[in-house]
């Protein structure tokens, strides 16, 4: 997956009320997946409810860490458009 892709997936993020952090370290954000980068590694984590870092998984290489990134992004994407659904029920 190529930048350009990923940007596409997190464009239909956006749209669905997804957030995440493009490059930068969680913060105090719930939910939230994120891609950065440390002393020369790719960092892909996802925040719970409590705003805590869990599910952190170190890359190498840039392209295997932005395929992991936006496959948590899409799972939240395809979580909320379920619950949407269900909701209509």
């Amino acid at each position: 997956m190529d930048e350009i892709d990923a940007t596409r997936h997190l464009a239909v993020a956006e749209s669905a009320g997804i957030g995440f952090n493009w490059l930068r370290a969680p913060h105090n954000d719930m939910n939230v997946s994120s891609i950065y980068e440390v002393d020369g590694r790719w960092v892909v984590s996802t925040t719970d409810e409590r705003a805590s870092e869990e599910a952190v998984h170190e890359y190498a290489d840039y392209e295997s860490a932005l395929e992991d990134f936006v496959s948590r992004v899409n799972a939240s994407v395809s979580l909320i458009e379920w619950r949407r659904r269900e909701e209509k029920r």
